[in-house]
């Protein structure tokens, strides 16, 4: 509901520094400044939208339309070989197994055309939402305009509603906040590059059609660790040894192997690195959190140790205890 004015806040609170910095060199009115640098601020993101975001969406869409043409030529053939393995091996229950694996083929080729269908059709529900997002942006602009103006007007205000003693650790936090989520999501962005170009040379060499789509795909899952590369990979990778394919079944598993100990290794130390906590506290830090709350508690659990690492040795705890 408050969204339009949150992403205001936020967009004032990014853009105050720049603001402060160029009124005081030049000595320039602040509202003067903070209005340009905030048009500035959005011609460079709707650019970047319309030049990157155009390209993308027909890169996905392109692929998706490929997607029938990929299941008729690499997997229902697999599914024909794991079809008759099966069939073998169970000949006194033919009719039975016959009639699941139709059913199971029937609903893998459903789903694969209405993926396809879904992703192409992607552009008519964008303009059907269309509406309802320009409202949404409408407020987010107006909002964002008020907040840059009146920055430090909004900002006393809450300070003011905590006690003297308190007020010394909320704005540490929210500096110390505001530092360490930039960097983890710095380190997990070159994460997330790092396993899509490993995917990416991995998938190229095992000669497998749509290398980059499926590249791309399976490294959004790998950032989720609930998830991970494997629960694509493993099961890929096993199947195809099932099937005989030994070749690209050990390619796949070895890729995972690969992925997974090079995510394990660089993840804690960069992550650490960054925030300025040792690997293994690190590490504990996004296992808790992932058990505990899920993804978010991946990028909160470090960014509290760090605050609460940050306050002690600055004193700040002890002198507000």
């Amino acid at each position: 509901m408050f969204a339009p004015f949150l992403i205001g806040f936020l967009l004032a609170s990014l853009l105050s520094p720049l603001i402060r910095l160029v009124s005081d060199k030049w000595k320039l009115k602040r509202s003067l400044v903070a209005v340009v640098s905030l048009l500035l601020c959005y011609l460079v993101v709707f650019t970047l939208i319309w030049f990157f975001g155009s390209r993308f969406i027909h890169f996905i869409q392109d692929q998706a339309g490929k997607l029938p043409e990929y299941y008729n030529n690499f997997l229902e053939p697999e599914l024909v070989m794991l079809s008759d393995k099966i069939l073998a091996s169970f000949p006194d229950s033919r009719e039975i197994v016959e009639s699941l694996l139709a059913s199971l083929e029937n609903s893998m080729q459903a789903a694969i055309m209405e993926i396809s269908g879904v992703v192409i059709g992607l552009g008519a529900s964008w303009i059907v939402g269309f509406p309802a997002f320009l409202i949404q942006l409408i407020f987010t602009v107006i909002s964002s305009f008020f907040f840059t103006l009146d920055y430090d007007t909004v900002i006393q205000f809450i300070l003011r509603q905590f006690k003297p003693e308190s007020r010394a650790m909320l704005v540490e936090v929210v500096t110390s906040a505001k530092t360490v989520i930039w960097k983890i999501l710095r380190v997990y962005a070159l994460l997330m590059t790092i396993t899509f170009l490993e995917l990416y040379v991995g998938f190229s060499v095992l000669k497998i059609p749509m290398a980059s789509l499926l590249a791309f795909l399976v490294a959004i899952v790998d950032i989720l660790p609930v998830l991970g590369t494997g629960t694509v990979l493993i099961p890929w990778g096993l199947i195809l040894l099932i099937l005989g394919n030994t070749y690209l079944g050990i390619g796949i598993l070895l890729l995972y192997l690969i992925i997974t100990v090079v995510r394990q290794t660089l993840e804690p130390k960069i992550i650490g690195s960054q925030v300025g906590l040792h690997p293994i506290v690190t590490l504990l830090c996004i296992f808790a959190g992932a058990q505990l709350i899920g993804v978010i508690g991946i990028f909160a659990f470090p960014v509290i140790a760090t605050i609460i690492k940050k306050m002690n040795d600055d004193g700040t705890i002890h002198v507000i205890h």
